[in-house]
């Protein structure tokens, strides 16, 4: 049996030029591994003049305002545009639930009609997949994270 060789970054971001929806581009970028990838990718795609990069500072962190920093300088460093938005986070709920709807809230009034991109990598699939059938999804919960969604009335794309 032939192993397959892993895609090259021409190819992968090839796929992405090819995958990308038409019109504004919005990434959630929180200047972890996955979204420098995914921002990278997606300028080497040729995306750059409709893209955006958000950064969105939860304040939960001493070095929040380090790694705001640090996100707008990779950004600019690509000769993209940035937004950094700072966010009050509800723990009613729980911290992580909390952070999660703040910073979707945030991104989503900022992209307006914008596709809005956030970045996954295998891990987050298998752990949505594992969170979902624990829950009882039962078949629905096999397809784990989606590549294409809305929060709310914001169109989501998640490559």
């Amino acid at each position: 049996m032939a192993s397959r060789s892993a895609p090259s970054l021409d190819e992968l971001s090839a796929d992405l030029a090819r995958r990308a929806p038409p019109g504004p581009l919005w990434l959630a970028f929180s200047g972890g591994l996955d979204s420098t990838v995914l921002l990278h990718l997606l300028a080497r795609a040729g995306l750059g003049g409709r893209l955006t990069v958000m950064h969105v500072d939860h304040g939960l962190h001493p070095d929040s305002a380090a790694w705001a920093a640090h996100c707008e300088a990779v950004t600019r460093g690509l000769g993209l545009a940035f937004v950094n938005e700072t966010v009050t986070v509800d723990r009613a709920a729980g911290l992580e639930a909390g952070a999660r709807h703040a910073r979707y809230r945030a991104l989503a009034a900022r992209a307006g009609a914008a596709t809005l991109i956030t970045a996954h990598h295998r891990d987050d699939q298998a752990e949505t997949l594992l969170l979902r059938l624990l829950r009882g999804a039962g078949v629905a919960g096999l397809a784990a994270i989606r590549e294409w969604g809305h929060w709310r009335d914001t169109p989501l794309w998640r490559p």
